[in-house]
């Protein structure tokens, strides 16, 4: 039943496809009025000046609030699907990465830069909730695809996305807006409009959303994901004489309830090798032979599995100290099944918390100079907050803590320490079984200035120039709690530090707020402080010949305060080595304990770029045409560089990894064509381009660190986009996009398959819950000889594999406890490790090849989150029921390509394509002001996997999914007043 409605719905939608694929076009034009045929067209600021959009060369989507109404794109999450080309999900910090032509954010880092542009009345906001609210009492919003480096300057490289609110105006009116859908989904939207006096004008805008969630856990009987959230904006204007103009706007956003911060959590559980070389391996060897999780589809019914606990820092520390004996979450044969396959459902401990809030100023001043010379000012403030906690795995462990005996000799047993295997913790509860939460906090505010002058003289050169100055700044806050890693360091603090010597007392605060020492804590503090220069130039050669130059230069002064990561830690950090880091500075905000927080990384950094473009466009006057706009454009964009996240290793090893990541720079080359036919009835724009992509930052977790690089490729696609109403009162649109991405080069280890099925290496796990490779027949040989007996042992070959902090930590049975954090490198990286086993065994010391992995050759590959292609058909009637009354009813279809979440473009990162309509049917009174909708979004209630995260080894390899909302419908009501 469900493909019989499917394809009814694609041959309704498709109608008009076969008519209009040869046509493109570049936006979203405002549907005819019901008496007439001809398609009004929308204004757009996206050149920084009032243009009609037929007139703008440059690829640019312009949604009007009636439109933005009709089609149901209620916020920046939704426009993917009308724009072509465009992608977005969620991320897995509480961001979005929102890419246009490939170009997008993959890089995680405090200190990374968006590749689109986002911008509230031109100003852009860095920090914003463009996937989080509404589009309420907007004039307009515009999304540029292609860099904007001359106007929009720094971040732009993919594009940019621009919000324009309502502004006050001289007549008195209001409207409010009610809604009810299912979920129990409450949402009131409204404005008042007030003008005062003969200069001045107020208006004031808001929205509440408040629903239920759309998914439940299992735990704790409630339903999760709701949503809670509102906005309020106030804009006062003032136009005292007629050559000058003021606005202020303040608005305030702010969010709380129990959202998922990420989607549900996949794995393929790895249990470990039955045997290697041909030799059979003992349960207790395996549990430091597994990763967590291994490769495999996120679509395969496996994928719900859990994660082996024993290839997770927390799982290897209690095996260690026979708190466990193996995999405490079980598999589906020990009493843990399968996940449920609904991405909204979760078995958590706790419910999720998901808070944030904003407020935003924005101050315009417009002065006419002269009748055609004007000069602007645009100053803003952003403050931005946001906090969340949530199950770090979200799945409640199924095997309790035992009693079993220590595998490091001279400990007692478990019991001693944890009577019935409770463990007590400040931080996550006192319990017999694994449990694990995460907390992120962040905090930043943000100070712009911007000075434009402009001409509009008669004659054939005119120009805007001007200036713009960012004060930025940050802090971030993230750790994980877990009780096994707690369990640890008591039974440590207990014997005296035998196990770790210098170990400070367990953190007492929940959530903390000091260093991570039985826990992980990753803190930094940030600031920008950016200024550019910028200016265009526009030559009219002739009526119908047009020129435009622009360039900026843009100057980036970042800098980074970065808390140590000191889990487990009996050493601090020295200051990176090569000048890249400023060195250590005191902490005198933290008396730990011996050697803790003594020292903080100072990271400096500048990054400058010259950006800009050139364009020629033409306006020839055909005769089949009403309008023709032919252009051709090279424009240069530019996405700042950032820090990487120092790891837990010591100085040698941290130089092996960048202290930085290398900007962005984007060299664009794009022909195109707008066309307006049949007396306005059919609008068809095309476009086609070619990037070269310097420095793409890819992101990947090693060492409980983000390590951020940068690749180069090659872009190119074309797209079309059009709107055409055959008859009065009907009107179809179509968007399509086509998109191929190359990478140059590049050789990068897969953290999630680092023996590439090579089966003379074989993965080991560290006791800090890294990964190494080791040569198999070397270390078939030592279990055949006393490794099965003693399986702890085993730590002690990757611990081999670099330096650590404080140097190797091993007890008086040899084996290593002390973190290890080893060197990253896109080689192989192989050295030679002598495996110390001192133990009762008696084995003679063995020398092993051991190493970080096979890496993988990703010349060819496709970008990440990229689509080839993107599709998008809709179609809206009009009936005139009355001289007053009117229906119309509109359906939207979009269909998005496959992609891959990762660079790598295995199976395990294939996002496979989806689908999504959109319905409404709308009863409207103009002489009352009345607006009666009936919506239905996501109709057939599909759940696609928009993206994956791999997690790091030492939490076993696990990758949390995002997905859509579920199919939501409901009633809204409009009245308006003027």
């Amino acid at each position: 039943m469900t493909n019989t409605l499917r394809l009814r719905a694609l041959l309704v939608l498709g109608a008009s496809a076969t008519a209009l694929m040869s046509a493109a076009p570049v936006f979203a034009q405002t549907a005819p009025a019901a008496n007439t045929r001809a398609i009004t067209e929308v204004v757009v600021t996206a050149q920084r000046r009032s243009e009609a959009l037929q007139d703008v060369p440059v690829a640019v989507s312009a949604f009007s609030a009636d439109t933005l109404k009709a089609q149901r794109l209620d916020g920046g999450d939704k426009l993917l699907l009308e724009v072509p080309n465009v992608n977005y999900s969620r991320g897995n910090f509480g961001g979005y990465n929102f890419q246009i032509r490939g170009i997008g954010t993959k890089v995680v880092s405090p200190t990374g830069d968006p590749g689109v542009s986002f911008n509230i009345n031109n100003l852009p906001v860095a920090a914003n909730h463009l996937g989080d609210t509404d589009f309420y009492d907007v004039e307009r919003v515009e999304v540029l695809r292609g860099p904007q480096g001359t106007l929009y300057g720094r971040s732009a490289t993919g594009g940019a996305v621009n919000v324009i609110t309502a502004k006050p105006n001289d007549r008195l009116s209001a409207s409010i807006t009610g809604e009810y859908g299912n979920f129990n989904t409450e949402k009131v939207t409204g404005y008042v409009n007030l003008p005062i006096g003969d200069t001045w004008a107020l208006r004031l805008a808001g929205f509440y959303l408040k629903r239920d969630g759309f998914g439940h856990n299992s735990v704790t009987g409630n339903d999760i994901d709701n949503r809670e959230l509102g906005s309020y904006r106030a804009t006062l204007s003032w136009k005292p004489v007629d050559n000058f103009r003021a606005s202020l706007m303040f608005e305030h956003f702010e969010e709380k309830d129990n959202r998922n911060r990420v989607g549900k959590q996949l794995c393929y559980t790895d249990n470990g090798p039955a045997s290697v070389g041909g030799v059979p391996t003992t349960a207790g060897s395996r549990n430091f032979l597994t990763q967590g999780c291994t490769p495999g589809s996120l679509y395969g019914a496996n994928a719900y599995g859990t994660v082996n606990t024993s290839g997770t820092l927390g799982g290897i520390l209690t095996n260690l100290i026979g708190l466990t004996n193996g995999n405490g979450n079980g598999n589906a044969l020990l009493g843990h099944p399968l996940q449920n396959h609904n991405l909204h459902d979760i078995e958590s401990a706790i419910d999720p918390l998901y808070q944030a809030d904003e407020n935003l100023a924005i101050l315009n001043l417009a002065w006419d100079i002269t009748p055609h010379l004007t000069m602007e000012s645009i100053t803003g403030y952003n403050r931005n907050r946001g906090h969340s906690a949530e199950d770090y795995n979200r799945l409640v462990a199924t095997v309790p803590f035992g009693n079993n005996p220590s595998l490091i000799p001279g400990l007692p047993p478990s019991g001693a320490f944890f009577p019935g295997g409770v463990v007590p913790d400040n931080q996550v509860g006192t319990t017999n079984g694994f449990r694990s939460f995460d907390y992120g906090q962040t905090q930043s505010t943000e100070r712009t200035e911007e000075l434009r002058l402009s001409s509009s003289f008669s004659g054939p050169i005119n120009f805007s120039a001007g200036g713009i100055y960012i004060d930025a700044n940050g802090t971030s806050d993230y750790d994980v709690e877990s009780n096994g890693l707690t369990a640890f360091a008591i039974e440590n603090n207990a014997i005296g530090g035998a196990l770790l010597p210098g170990f400070a007392a367990i953190e007492p605060n929940n959530p903390p707020s000091g260093f991570g020492h039985s826990y992980y804590d990753a803190r930094f503090n940030s600031s920008l402080r950016s200024y550019g220069l910028f200016g265009e130039v526009y030559w009219q050669l002739a009526d119908t010949l047009k020129v435009t130059g622009g360039i900026r230069y843009t100057r980036d002064q970042k800098k980074n305060t970065f808390f140590p990561i000191e889990l487990l830690a009996a050493a601090t950090i020295p200051a990176t080595p090569n000048g890249t880091a400023s060195g250590s500075v005191p902490n005198p905000s933290y008396n730990g304990g011996s050697g803790f927080g003594s020292n903080l990384i100072q990271q400096n950094a500048k990054f400058t770029a010259t950006s800009g473009r050139l364009n020629i466009d033409w306006t020839p006057h055909l005769s089949f045409t009403n309008k023709t706009l032919i252009y051709a454009t090279y424009s240069r964009g530019y996405q700042g560089g950032g820090f990487n996240t120092p790891s837990q290793t010591s100085g040698a090893a941290l130089a092996a990894t960048s202290p930085t990541f290398a900007p962005v720079y984007v060299d664009a080359y794009e022909i195109g064509t707008k066309n307006v036919l049949f007396d306005g009835t059919l609008v068809l724009n095309a476009n086609a381009f070619y990037y070269q992509e310097n420095g793409y930052q890819i992101s990947t977790i090693v060492n409980k660190s983000s390590v951020n690089t940068n690749i180069d490729a090659d872009i190119y696609g074309a797209e079309l986009e059009s709107l055409w109403s055959p008859v009065r009162n009907l009107t179809f649109n179509l968007n399509a996009g086509y998109l191929h991405t190359k990478i140059k080069s590049g050789k990068i280890l897969d953290q999630l398959n680092l023996t590439q099925g090579d089966p003379t290496i074989t993965l080991v796990k560290a006791s800090d819950g890294s990964n190494c490779v080791v040569n198999t027949a070397a270390l078939a040989g030592y279990l055949a000889a006393a490794g099965n007996a003693s399986p702890a042992a085993l730590t002690n070959i990757c611990n081999g594999k670099g330096a650590s902090i404080g140097g190797a930590i091993p007890n008086a049975g040899g084996i290593t406890v002390g973190p290890f954090a080893g060197l990253y490198s896109y080689g192989p990286n192989v050295q030679t490790a002598t495996v110390p086993v001192a133990n009762a065994g008696g084995i003679p010391n063995q020398n092993v090849q051991v190493g970080l992995g096979i890496p993988v050759n990703i010349s060819g590959h496709e970008l990440p989150n990229s689509p080839q292609f993107t599709l998008s058909v809709g179609a809206q009637y009009v009936f005139d029921l009355t001289p007053t009354w009117q229906a119309t009813a509109r359906a939207d279809y979009y269909w998005q390509d496959s992609s891959f979440a990762r660079i790598f473009n295995t199976v395990s990162d294939q996002l496979n394509s989806y689908d999504n309509v959109n319905a409404t049917l709308t009863f409207n009174n103009r002489d009352l002001g009345l607006n009666v909708q009936f919506y239905i979004k996501n109709a057939f209630d599909n759940q696609p996997l928009t993206d994956s995260y791999l997690t790091d080894a030492s939490s076993g390899l696990f990758r949390n999914v995002f997905t859509l909302d579920p199919r939501t419908y409901g009633i809204s009501v409009t009245k308006k007043f003027q």
